[in-house]
């Protein structure tokens, strides 16, 4: 069985919204934005450890800006083909596929209901499937020392359970042997000279003062010398080549916190019942190598559904992009890119490729992008940032170059997961070859125009920008001249135009490119200074040489003198981006 899709109305900080999901789903998306509450919302449902109590819900359970007096919870279960669901639902399910529905309001009590269909959903006595169909929940305030404490015992019974008989037999001879043992250690231990004499002044005083203690004496025990209270008292220890260490290290707890957990499921599974999982940031307290290695053993660990939610792009390098539910707040209430786990979400990523790594799928956690040309352009806007007081961290704002990708994959994902974007772009001069008549004639172009109308027309066509489309279709070949001739006027002109229209869309056109942007800046005395030039165009003959290492130089040595940009036009895109990502942090704040 799957849970196909949820739905969820009036829950929270969801309002209305229907989630597609993977047999592997991931849940991605910033901090309060409702990961945990989309994974509460399946417990309503399935967690056999919340009680009727908990079902009940608060009023403060009821998404507050929609002023919803009633909340549904509804999710479609597909490939019902388990015997002992088969028997549980009998006439709810139609082609292998039953309905189940939480509804609550202030006014009346909950209620659960199912059927074949969403219209034909009857009311059942409370959730009448718990025993056969579950899910086991795993939150972010992991203990491993609790978690013990309370599954020790069972771990242990359920060892025991699938022990051959032969192995049952060599365990209780072994129990015979560690008796016997025990009761030596004990009796050395009584002969030991400071054991002995650290007890005679406390029984002689204790004779002298009743005559019942006469004949008894007071003595050390072995707290472990029962051999079944000692086998009941085993402590958990990380065991070693150097010997036993103290468990306390967070990473490692949350490591055998996590197998344990996995051990347990997996000894306690049946063909009695049906149990999916769903487990809170497994990252906690892990380096990158490890947030990647767990999240593939968990993956490989289940062949049932798991839900795992995660603010780590280790972790999301592991799930396929049509496994991703990313969760962003729009309108004060929660959203889910795509509808959740989509087609298209794997076929926008597909341009990636074998690029799809861990900077790459950072872009799944931002709320803003701001897209650059190269490594030089993301390093001086890194620092720039600074300078002009525009925390890009504490905003959740990435500057991702793409180098050697283009925009086009970038703006994909943008548009697929509902991030904004801002971008800015060189406005080289290219040239290339166009055969007229008989002859092979050479152009020269604005490659940036190009790039930009080429990003509108495949990609952001819109009704507000239907009619900038159209008029570079009408005009683009103003922006083509021969290679042997001067820049044309009209050329400018268009480029102008363009510059500014695009500019709405919180796209950014260079007038050539960064080094010649800076150049014509109020810093090029600096620039001068460092690179020991005079003239603009020697300047950026220079810092055109290994770009991004002559940028990263100029930067630690003149990191103070980029404040005199504030004005400048070279600081819009990082103003822009300010603006856009704190539109999207008070949507989230409003939405919570």
């Amino acid at each position: 069985m799957k849970i196909e899709w949820i739905k969820i109305k009036g829950f929270r900080n969801f309002d209305n919204e229907k989630i597609n999901f993977a047999e592997q789903t991931l849940i991605i998306g910033a901090n309060d934005v409702g990961k945990t509450n989309l994974i509460y919302a399946l417990r309503l449902l399935f967690d056999r450890s919340l009680s009727d109590r908990d079902l009940d819900l608060f009023n403060s359970d009821y998404n507050v800006y929609t002023k919803s007096d009633s909340i549904e919870i509804t999710v479609k279960i597909v490939d019902v083909r388990e015997d002992c669901l088969v028997t549980v639902f009998k006439g709810d399910l139609n082609e292998a596929t039953v309905y189940i529905q939480y509804k609550n309001s202030k006014s009346s009590d909950y209620s659960i209901l199912s059927g074949a269909t969403e219209e034909t959903l009857e009311e059942k006595n409370s959730r009448f499937y718990i025993k056969r169909l579950n899910m086991e929940y795993v939150n972010t305030n992991r203990n491993l020392d609790s978690f013990m404490k309370r599954e020790k015992t069972q771990i242990l019974e359920d060892a025991k359970l699938i022990l051959s008989e032969e192995q049952t037999q060599s365990d209780e001879q072994s129990v015979l042997k560690i008796k016997r043992n025990l009761e030596l250690v004990n009796k050395r231990v009584d002969r030991l000279n400071y054991i002995q004499e650290s007890l005679t002044k406390v029984n002689d005083e204790l004779g002298s003062l009743a005559v019942h203690n006469e004949g008894k004496l007071l003595t050390y025990k072995n707290i472990n010398s029962d051999v079944t209270r000692m086998l009941d008292n085993l402590e958990l220890t990380y065991s070693t080549d150097e010997g036993a260490l103290t468990l306390g290290g967070d990473g490692r707890n949350n490591q055998i916190f996590l197998a344990t957990w996995v051990s347990k499921q997996k000894n306690t599974s049946s063909l009695e019942k049906v149990t999916f999982y769903a487990i809170e940031e497994p990252e906690a307290h892990l380096h990158p190598q490890q947030q990647r290695k767990l999240s593939s053993y968990l993956l490989e660990k289940f062949e049932e559904q798991v839900f795992i939610s995660t603010h780590s792009p280790y972790i999301a390098t592991e799930f396929k992009p049509d496994r991703i539910v990313k969760l962003y707040s729009k309108g004060k209430s929660t959203k889910a890119a795509k509808g959740g786990c989509s087609e298209e979400l794997k076929m926008n990523f597909n341009d990636f490729g074998y690029r799809l790594d861990a900077i790459t799928s950072d872009v799944f956690f931002v709320n803003a992008v701001f897209l650059v040309e190269g490594p030089s352009e993301k390093l001086f806007y890194t620092a720039l940032a600074k300078q002009l007081d525009i925390d890009l961290d504490r905003l959740n704002v990435s500057i991702i170059s793409v180098n050697g990708v283009g925009f086009k994959p970038y703006i994909k994902i943008c548009l697929a997961l509902d991030i904004p974007f801002v971008l800015r772009t060189d406005n080289d001069i290219f040239n290339k070859t166009k055969k007229i008549e008989t002859k092979n004639v050479e152009f020269s172009f604005q490659a940036g125009i190009s790039r930009v109308m080429g990003i509108y027309t495949e990609l952001l066509q819109t009704d507000n920008n239907r009619e900038l489309i159209e008029y570079w279709k009408a005009h683009h070949l103003k922006n083509e001249w021969l290679k042997t001739r001067q820049q044309p006027q009209v050329a400018k002109d268009l480029a102008i135009h363009i510059i500014n229209e695009v500019e709405k869309d919180n796209i950014y056109i260079s007038q050539v490119d960064l080094e010649n942007d800076l150049a014509n800046s109020s810093l090029f005395s600096s620039l001068k200074k460092f690179y020991n030039t005079r003239a603009i165009k020697s300047t950026v003959g220079k810092m055109q040489e290994a770009k991004a290492e002559n940028m990263l130089k100029f930067l630690k040595a003149h990191f103070d003198e980029l404040k005199c940009l504030i004005d400048d036009k070279i600081s819009e895109p990082l103003k822009q981006i300010k603006n856009t990502a704190e539109k999207v942090v008070n949507e989230n704040e409003e939405s919570n």
